[in-house]
């Protein structure tokens, strides 16, 4: 044979391996006869840092859902990955993209809006799925891939207008932290309270790592405020309080959701404010047993996080291979009527799912749902 036949033969050898690599490498994962695809899960959380308690709650709600998801009929079996986000946008992105590039994740589930922010423009880049089941900021549910499982904004903001219509408050101070999911609960305070008899009479922002707020504190008692409206997390939440009660401010304070961003519930004791929808009794009862006691803010969100994705996985899959993140997206989308942790669950066009929210207020040191 010449060599010329010989670097024929070799090239047509080459070109067949390099098409059957790019053929088979293109094709959907499939996994070994008898065995179930796995569907990996990747959450970030804050672990550590003043927020851990409710990252810690979340992941032990993440594990229940988990553990109650039947092995026998599922036709995926499914893992999560934790990585440790501190509630820092910075290190959520480094949680992102290992996640995604590092453990080849199928979906994305994020905690908050500052990291959600984060999570959304790189699940679109990548079209990984993102669901964030604790984001007041709607534009976390923006694009074809990013959903949110959380009480909207306007739903809180409506029934806290209605509040303090009902207790005759007109003059509101407020206190904001620049961070988006506040900064989506304070817009639509404004818009709701436009046409009432409502008026901020004092607005003081402050930013995360604020430790002295004295200035703004005098201020917003000299404004004659009917109540004070404070919108922030831990740190900065206990010290803003700690300093008011210090000047002998004696106006009562209130907040959209801020109370339960704290783990020193007795700073509010009496007070009464709005908050998220309410986790069913049902969910409440199931954690306790597991855990030895009920969960916190977020809790029953993360838990229908992964059933709504057990679901959508469960209804478009054939058990041979992983659904593409566009047929995973349109079943999201259609689910109505999901019976979940925080309800019966909805997805609206917008990618997120509505619930309603509550009055509550900490007696005891436990934030309660007064009943209408």
């Amino acid at each position: 044979m010449s060599n010329t036949a010989k670097w024929t033969i070799a090239l047509v050898v080459i070109i067949l391996i390099i098409v059957g690599v790019c053929y088979y490498g293109s094709r959907p994962t499939m996994a070994p006869t008898g065995e179930k695809p796995t569907v990996a899960i990747g959450v970030s959380i804050p672990l550590t840092g003043n927020l851990a308690f409710l990252g810690t709650n979340y992941q032990q709600a993440v594990n229940l859902a988990l553990a109650d998801l039947s092995s026998s009929t599922n036709k995926y079996n499914y893992k999560v990955v934790f990585e440790d986000d501190k509630f820092d946008p910075a290190t959520g992105a480094t949680t992102a993209n290992k996640l995604v590039g590092v453990d080849k994740v199928n979906v994305l589930m994020s905690f908050g809006s500052p990291v959600g922010n984060v999570f959304s423009p790189i699940a679109e880049q990548n079209k990984v799925i993102h669901l964030n089941a604790f984001a007041s900021d709607p534009n976390v549910a923006k694009g074809n891939y990013n959903f949110v499982h959380y009480t909207p904004p306007y739903e809180e903001t409506k029934l806290m207008v209605a509040e303090m219509q009902k207790k005759n408050i007109k003059k509101v101070a407020l206190f904001e932290q620049n961070q988006p999911g506040v900064a989506a609960a304070t817009k639509a305070f404004r818009e709701s309270i436009q046409g009432t008899n409502i008026k901020l009479v004092d607005q003081e922002k402050f930013n995360t790592g604020d430790r002295d707020f004295r200035s703004s504190v005098l201020k917003a008692k000299n404004s004659g405020a009917d109540i004070i409206m404070i919108e922030g997390t831990s740190p900065e939440l206990e010290l803003l309080v700690k300093q008011i009660k210090e000047a002998g401010i004696k106006t009562k304070l209130t907040s959209i959701e801020s109370f339960e961003f704290s783990d020193q519930p007795q700073l509010f004791e009496g007070l009464w404010y709005v908050n998220a929808a309410d986790q069913t009794k049902a969910f409440i009862d199931k954690f306790t047993s597991a855990y030895g006691n009920a969960p916190k803010l977020g809790g029953g969100n993360g838990y229908d996080g992964i059933n709504l994705l057990v679901y959508a996985f469960e209804k478009v899959g054939d058990g041979k291979t992983i659904p593409t993140p566009d047929q995973v997206a349109s079943v999201l989308l259609s689910i109505q009527n999901f019976d979940g942790a925080m309800g019966t669950l909805s997805m609206g066009q917008d990618h997120i799912v509505n619930t309603k929210a509550v009055v509550r207020m900490i007696k005891n040191g436990v934030p309660t749902t007064i009943a209408e």
